[in-house]
């Protein structure tokens, strides 16, 4: 795949899967683009403290789910 922006970031406590999908990307459906970025991270509910991950930077165009987003994106 084409190679995209990323940032690093480190878990704090109480971070999850679904939370950061939707602080990131506004969506759950960031789910996989966080877990596709990070193959060898062992996906949890809760992340353990200190945990890194890859973040892509990406578009709005790049997730599929609309569900979630106001009218005006829709």
């Amino acid at each position: 795949g084409r190679i995209m922006e990323s940032f690093n970031y480190t878990t704090i406590e109480g971070d999850r899967l679904d939370t950061l999908a939707h602080r990131f990307y506004g969506t759950s459906a960031g789910i996989s683009v966080i877990v596709d970025a990070n193959p060898t991270t062992p996906i949890s509910a809760v992340f353990p403290v200190g945990t890194p991950l890859i973040i892509p930077i990406i578009d709005d165009t790049q997730i599929i789910d609309k569900t979630n987003l106001p009218p005006w994106k829709q």
